[in-house]
């Protein structure tokens, strides 16, 4: 479905200089900055990949080269059969790209009219029409705001409107860029849920890159991640979570309960420190002698272990000096 292979973008930039002269002016030097450094994987049809990195990593430059927006620097890409740069045309009738920051609506007349324009721009028939939109009116509840003009709109219901836009036509890839930024919890568990919903139903091919580290864990099974160009992971979220060598306890206790007293000779990192509640990271090896210490301590109500959180794990990699998965 999704194939690239030693893919790279490369973009020239002006070279900062500090000398402000006319010859500067007329004729700036440029450097080359590495946006997405040869880059391979593929992606099935019907997978949820989530695509994660930090500010600039390259995970914006990536959808937009499988867009067709930009052009690849080298390398290849192929979407659904289609160079997306050389195909861009025939790639648009199956292909959707939503980013969280962009409207594909017309923002001062009513949404059904942006409903009513991209019917006829994907040529949808008027049963095919009928058969989508009574879709979207049941799964991301439009009944009510159909008839209001777009910048009325709350931001949850404008994102509710663009994605059932975006997807007016049925793609077979759904290409998602912080699609859930500024949403509120229960506007954001509502769109995941679509999301998941149309990949069990129309085997939709789902590609989510996003900061939120938990909407990945919610409905992706696999993850890439990049950073500074480069694919540090890629494979399942459960073996990334199973490969960490640390585990938390969240420990319950009584006010004046001493942890380092308690747990003394013992290495830990408190991650939570509160009045009667502490959260502690430990390596999986001490995890025993812990609870030892903990099980018979009076000022112990109750404790827990857990594994670390995707977003713990992810923090892990990109403190690493050297880049790779500790």
């Amino acid at each position: 479905m999704i194939h690239i292979k030693n893919l790279t973008k490369i973009y020239k930039v002006p070279k900062k200089n500090k000398k402000k002269t006319l010859k500067n002016f007329l004729f700036p030097s440029y450097e080359d900055k590495i946006a997405v450094d040869n880059i391979s994987f593929d992606i099935e049809e019907g997978e949820i990949v989530g695509f994660v990195g930090t500010n600039g990593a390259g995970k914006t430059t990536t959808i937009k080269m499988l867009s067709g927006i930009l052009t690849p620097t080298s390398g290849e890409i192929i979407a659904n059969g289609y160079i997306p740069y050389k195909n861009r045309d025939k790639l648009s009738m199956d292909i959707a790209v939503i980013m969280g920051q962009k409207s594909v609506m017309f923002y001062d007349i009513p949404v059904i009219e942006s409903f009513k324009f991209y019917k006829d721009v994907y040529s949808i028939s008027t049963n095919d029409y009928k058969k989508r939109m009574e879709l979207f009116l049941e799964k991301l509840e439009l009944n009510d705001i159909l008839n209001i003009p777009v910048r009325k709109l709350s931001l949850g219901q404008r994102m509710r409107c663009e994605i059932a836009v975006s997807l007016l036509h049925n793609p077979k890839i759904l290409l998602l860029d912080e699609p859930t930024i500024g949403l509120d919890i229960i506007a954001k568990q509502k769109m995941l849920d679509f999301f998941t919903y149309l990949n069990k139903n129309f085997n939709t091919t789902i590609f989510l890159t996003t900061h939120d580290i938990a909407d990945i864990d919610k409905i992706c099974k696999r993850i890439i991640i990049i950073d500074k160009g480069i694919i540090r992971y890629d494979g399942a979220i459960k073996e990334l979570k199973d490969r960490d060598k640390y585990k938390t306890i969240e420990i319950m206790h009584e006010k004046d309960f001493n942890l380092d007293k308690v747990l003394d000779g013992l290495k830990k990192e408190v991650l939570v420190s509160q009045e009667y509640k502490t959260t502690i990271k430990v390596i999986k090896q001490d995890v025993g002698n812990v609870v030892n210490n903990l099980i018979n301590n009076p000022k112990i109500v109750d404790f827990n272990i857990n594994t670390l959180s995707l977003e713990r794990v992810l923090q892990e990699i990109y403190l690493n000096d050297q880049g790779e998965l500790l």
